[in-house]
Parts: C-alpha cells; structure tokens; sequence
C-alpha cells in the first residue's frame, strides 16, 4: 500500500493514471477514516474537481467530516477558487455556503478571499449576496440571552435577560433587525426591581415584549433565592424609552413569560412548563386560573412559550431540550387556542446542525415579520470557545420560510447561520466600533451610586467584596468577542490602606478575578486577585514604588494576558487561563449570564481611572 503523503502528492498533482493503477492492483485498502479526510480536502484545496469525483465515484478514498479547524470540504473548495470544484461539492455532496468553520468563516468569505473569481461568482449568483452585502450571527454579542421582539409599524424593539444586573431588562431598537441600539432598560429602578440580595444567574429571567391599545408591554420572571421563588413582573409604557411604570408581581409560579392577544381582543399570559394559559384584563390583573395547553414535543424541559395568530392557526413556539448544547426550537399549531396541538413533523425547526460551528446552543426563539410580508427569528445563541461558552447566550436572526401546507421553518432547518443576507440591504454591514459609549452594568446596584463617570476619567467609590451580594464597586460591560484588549490607567492614592483596584474579569460573585493594585499602609504592591468558586488565589506581583499604573489585559480564548506598567519599575506581566469565567466554567449555582470586563475598587475611599479602553476583535471579518 502506498503512503499517505504519496497518495496527497498524486492528488495535489491532478494525475489519475497512478492511482487508476494503484485502485486496480488493488492497492487502495486499509486507508483510515482521517486519512481519506486528508485526500479528500487536499483534492477540494487543489480546486481539481475531476481528482475529487474520482475520490468519491471510483476509488472510495473519501471522507465529509471537516478538518481539525471545522473547515468542510465546500470551504477549502471555495477558497481554490475553481468554479466545478464549488459546484460539485455545493450541488452534489450539498454543503451549505453559509455554514462557519470554528472561527465562523463561511465558503462564501473564502470564496471572495480566492484570487479565481469563478467560486465567487457561482456562489453569489446562488446566495443573491456578498460577505460585504449581509451579516453575522449573534447580531447582539456578549451576553444577550432570551431575546423577544416586537414590530410596531417599520421599528422593531427587543428585550433580553439582565438576571441580577442593574439597570435590567435593556431594551433596544432597530429599523432592520440587525443593527440594534440600545434605548432603554424596563427594571429602571433599583429599589422596586427586587434584585437586592440576589446571588448570580437569579434575577430577571427570560422577558417578553408586546404591544397592545397604544402601550408597550413586558413581562419577565423575578427568579428569587427565598419564597416565593418565581414572580412574574408586569409593567407597561408609552414610550419604550420609559419612564416605565412601577413593576406589579403575579402570584404565578412558573418562567419564561409572554404576552398574547388573541384577534377577539382577549389577552393571556403564558408560562412554562410547556405553554400553560392564564387569561388577564386590559391592566394586567389576572382573571383566570392557569391552564396547560401543550406540553412539548421533545417533552424535555419545554420552555419559553409564545404563541403566534396566523392564516387561521395557533402556532406555539417552544424552547426545549435544556438551554446547553441540546437546546432546540420546536413549533406546534392548532385551529382552537385551546388546543388540541399537533407537533411540526419538521421539529426542530431550529437546533445545531455543524458540531464545529462557532454558534451553537440555538433555541428560545420568537418570530416577527416585516411590513412587505417576510418573516424571521431571533433566538439565543452560544459561541463555543474551546468548549466554554465565555460570551454566554447571545441574540442571533435567521429568516423563517412557510411550507405550502404552512409550517415554520428556520433557515431551511440547516440550523443557526454563521452568515446571512441583510434583511434590508440598504442598511449595510454591521461594524461595531469601539468608540461606542460601553452599556455599564453593575451586580444588584447601581452604577450612578457608586461612579462618577466624566470624559476622559471615571471615579469609583470603594464597595464591599465582590465575592458576596452586598453592594459592591464592579462597573462592568459584557464582553462581546474571545479576542479582546483592556487598558487603563489607575490611580489610588486617595484610597484608605487595604484597597484592592484594578481590571476587572466578572462572571459572577463565585468566578472572577480583579488584576491591579492594593494599597498597603507603605504604598502599593501588584496583585491578582481569582476567586474560583470557595477558593480564592491570591497571587502577589511585588512592591512599586508609586500607587498609580497603567494596566493592560489581553484576552484570547480563555487565556488572560496581563501587564502592569509603572514609572521606575521594570514591567510586571503574568499570563493565567480562566475557564471559571464561562457557563461551563464551575459546577453548581445557576451559571446563565456570560464574561463581563471592567473596573473593581474593593475597599474604601476613591479610586481614579482614565484612558479607559476596550478593543473587541472578531476575527471572521
């Protein structure tokens, strides 16, 4: 039998008279499933398309499965260039164009990376877009789990998740479903949200948005760590802007809340498990007994009900499966609201499909249409990274398509888009910049209590240890890329002896760490602060001669780079991998929110900060 890189070297050369011989002698057996991997993309790379079809059609030395770097056959046929190599690999094998490798790069960016311009054009001719022409998954990055949506007249208005941060549930708008501003939060006032004592991943859970007679509405679960467990929060505005009126809270036990009005003008709220019914009036108040509709299709931990009217059927939409790696979106539909439900022989309409894919964990979805008619979905989403998922769930959009007897199905059921053609392509790519002013959030307090902040310089009041529930000095944004960079400039000579001031990694008050300075009764010496569960590390950096720095921290993945630079004293640099600061990171507690990055003063007196900046880098653009 011949070699591997013998048999790579015929393939790459494009000759098949060797291995017709070699195939003949039978000299073609006993190859492993990773070495027919091997051929097969060394065929697709080399743009040969006969070498390919004979890997598959004569000789059996072929593999699908992707490479290492979940690049498929389509990717590396694509970035040949060569036009019948795309072409058999699209229409024959059927990869999908718009599918990610593990950095989210789609056929149709390497396609438009190749020097030929034949794969380029076949694909755009197929896609009716350009890389430049559409936009990537999640459309809300860093953690922006539970996503509900609303269309009033041509603007479209999303909530998400907030858990225990303050301001909560941010509320955003957009005009074309993917490029979103942030307009406004519905918990705008701390002392009627309930979130004063809440550990981590408790808080606001999974709201919904409506709008109904003229007002905005938004229902979200208060998930407590003491009777009663589950509240749902009801509140209402003209302007989803605010001000927003005081939070009522239903005796309803139960998550994941929505709102429906039905076309007789009745309204309900929904609640899991499945979809169980309860009718309220015009304000609110409840004026029924709950009532299960449905329970599931996969009858595995079915969550996040929402129904839809349409073309004379209920539609009820369903989260199942669990929010991890099997999380999937499942649809049922009814002529009675009532019921009785018939599953969609489609289900899931939304689940992963490419175990290599960056977005995975799709599911809690809700669909919207726009005014011409169209319809989509937007649904959480996790980024894996190196099996953690660091950004937490994120708000990702695919299109909706309508079987001619009437099913939903989302993105042709090829699972979540690393990819996908701009809704409205006027609007043009979506770049977010890092000059934006950053969505501070802080842990069950609010941020104005705590910071001044001024152009240029922020001031932190010192606060109590973040490893607790008490009030604490995090002022934190939520990290919207694996690859990023923090810098600042710190200042404590203010501050009382014992303060602890610096960068901040935040997860939650079990898993973050705090890179800076703490103030002794002689100066300041260098340290590094981790909680890691109960255990805490403290690791010790060295005296300095001045309680001022520059701090620098790089994150890549789940390593954290570090750097401290002080005048008169050599660079101090560490480098430490913190997988705590992910949903997989640690066992134990409700581990639902997602990385954040920002400033930490854990003592008294203030804390001076400037030059604070924050560099995102996605590395698929």
């Amino acid at each position: 039998m011949p070699a591997l890189n013998e048999l790579i070297a015929l393939v790459e050369a494009g000759d098949p008279g060797p291995l017709d011989a070699l195939a003949a002698a039978g000299q073609l057996e006993g190859f492993t499933d990773a070495d027919k991997s091997i051929l097969t993309h060394a065929a697709a790379r080399a743009g040969n398309s006969g070498m390919l079809r004979r890997l598959f059609e004569r000789w059996h030395l072929y593999s699908t499965d992707p490479d290492p770097a979940g690049r498929t056959l389509l990717h590396d046929a694509a970035r040949s260039g060569d036009g019948e190599t795309v072409r058999f690999v699209l229409d024959i094998l059927g990869f999908d164009p718009l599918s990610g490798d593990a950095s989210g790069r789609t056929a149709l960016d390497e396609a438009f990376a190749a020097e030929k311009p034949e794969a380029r054009a076949l694909l755009q001719e197929r896609l009716g877009f350009s890389p430049s022409q559409g936009y990537r998954n999640p459309v809300l990055r860093g953690f922006h789990p539970d996503p509900s949506v609303v269309r009033v007249g041509e603007d479209y208005y999303l909530i998400n998740s907030s858990f225990m941060y303050f301001p909560g549930l941010p509320i955003f708008h957009s005009q074309d479903l993917v490029h979103w501003q942030l307009i406004g939060h519905a918990a705008e006032n701390l002392e009627t949200s309930g979130l004063a004592g809440l550990p981590g991943g408790f808080g606001y859970w999974a709201p919904d948005i409506s709008f109904h007679q003229g007002r905005f509405w938004v229902v979200a679960t208060l998930r407590r760590n003491t009777p009663p467990y589950r509240l749902q929060m009801i509140t209402s505005a003209a302007d989803p802007r605010g001000p927003w009126d005081s939070p009522r809270f239903l005796p309803l036990d139960g998550i994941d809340p929505s709102l429906f009005t039905d076309e007789d003008g009745r309204r309900y709220i929904l609640l899991n498990p499945g979809a169980i019914l309860a009718e309220i009036d015009d304000h609110g108040e409840l004026i029924s007994d709950p009532h299960m509709i449905f329970f599931g299709d996969a009858r595995i931990k079915p969550e996040g009900p929402h129904l839809l009217r349409k073309d004379g059927w209920y539609y009820l939409f369903l989260a199942e499966g669990g929010t991890g790696f099997g999380h999937m979106e499942t649809v049922m539909r009814s002529r009675s609201l009532f019921g009785p439900y018939e599953a969609c022989p489609f289900n899931p309409i939304l689940s992963k499909r490419n175990p290599f894919s960056p977005v995975q964990r799709s599911g809690h979805g809700k669909p919207v249409s726009t005014p011409d008619g169209r319809w989509f979905m937007v649904y959480l989403c996790g980024r894996s990274v190196d099996g953690h998922t660091v950004m937490g769930r994120e708000t990702a959009l695919d299109p909706i398509t309508w079987t001619g007897d009437g099913w939903p199905m989302v993105n042709s059921l090829r699972g979540p888009s690393c990819l996908q053609a701009l809704p409205f392509p006027q609007a043009g790519p979506v770049r977010p910049t890092d000059a934006e002013n950053p969505e501070w959030i802080a842990p069950r307090s609010d941020p104005a209590a705590f910071a001044s902040c001024q152009p240029g310089a922020i001031v932190l009041q010192g606060g109590a240890d973040p490893a607790g529930i008490s009030p604490c000095s995090l002022l934190l944004r939520r990290q919207r890329e694996a690859s990023f960079s923090q810098s600042l400039r710190l200042d404590l000579v203010s501050a009382l002896p014992g303060m602890l001031a610096g960068i901040a990694g935040y997860y939650d008050e079990r898993s973050f760490f705090i890179f800076g300075l703490h103030k002794t009764e002689n100066g300041c010496q260098a340290e590094l602060l981790e909680q890691i569960g109960e255990e805490r590390k403290q690791t010790f950096l060295g005296p300095l001669p001045f309680c001022a720095a520059k701090l620098l921290v790089e994150g890549d993945g789940l390593a954290r780079h570090l750097r401290l630079l002080t005048e008169g004293k050599e660079p101090v640099a560490l480098s430490f991998t913190a997988p705590y600061l992910s949903d997989e990171g640690l066992t134990g507690g409700k581990r639902f929110t997602g990385a954040t990055l920002g400033l930490a003063a854990m003592g008294e007196g203030p804390v001076s900060f400037s030059d604070v900046s924050f560099l995102f880098k996605d590395h698929t653009l």
